[in-house]
């Protein structure tokens, strides 16, 4: 199994945002002006514009983030000669939405270092005990030799009968499509799913997959190395 590209990594940190600023500084302009200029942003949020409309709102767990301050295109530096591209940012008022083509630690060490370095800035108050949760998405393409039909012999027996019900000609291939996991709700109703299914608009020879789960991006692909093994043995 190889992964040909991060679709979505994202790194989501919880925490109150006024916890940040006890005092009630008037700072959200110079803030905002400041992190479009430290992370090379080209696109960032009109504050102005923002506060007229109230459109801050706080973040819903595994949902693409829909409202809040959204800065696009930045970037960041995680190691000597290595910039990642921050897709997206979203500043909530219960947190921060950080989306990367790269991986979800580059995601955590930029809201890290995007934390410690703007307390410095702006004497804000932050410290180990500020981020009360972290949640994960990620979304990986890949390339695999995985045989769905060995789990089961009689599943290809069945995509064969799909085939068959077709009267068009030549008649369509089919062959097993994917897995799902799902964990319980919670307590408003919503599933966490980890998800191996075939990549679409992808020819069944290319053996491309597209696979997603609320994990951080290593464990991610580890978890869907450990199910290629299961299912080939």
């Amino acid at each position: 199994m190889k992964i040909k590209n991060v679709k979505l990594a994202r790194a989501i940190w919880l925490f109150d945002l006024q916890d940040l600023n006890p005092s009630g500084r008037d700072i959200a302009e110079d803030l905002f002006e400041w992190i479009k200029t430290a992370y090379s942003f080209p696109i960032a949020p009109d504050l102005r514009a923002m506060l007229v409309a109230r459109t801050v709102q706080p973040v819903a767990e595994n949902q693409a983030p829909a409202n809040g301050a959204v800065f696009e295109r930045g970037h960041f530096q995680t190691r000597a000669d290595v910039f990642i591209e921050i897709t997206k940012l979203t500043i909530f008022n219960d947190g921060i939405v950080v989306d990367t083509p790269s991986s979800t630690e580059d995601g955590d060490r930029f809201a890290q270092d995007l934390l410690e370095t703007a307390s410095r800035e702006f004497g804000l108050t932050y410290d180990g005990e500020t981020v009360r949760r972290r949640m994960y998405l990620s979304e990986l393409m890949l390339r695999s030799d995985i045989s769905f039909d060995l789990i089961n012999p009689k599943l290809a027996a069945f995509a064969n009968r799909i085939s068959e019900a077709f009267s068009e000609e030549p008649k369509p291939r089919f062959e097993f499509g994917g897995l799902q996991f799902w964990s319980e709700p919670n307590d408003t109703g919503k599933h966490k799913l980890f998800t191996l299914e075939r990549q679409a608009s992808k020819a069944l020879a290319e053996r491309r997959y597209y696979s997603q789960a609320p994990l951080q991006t290593d464990v991610h692909f580890k978890l869907l190395q450990e199910l290629e093994r299961i299912v080939m043995s």
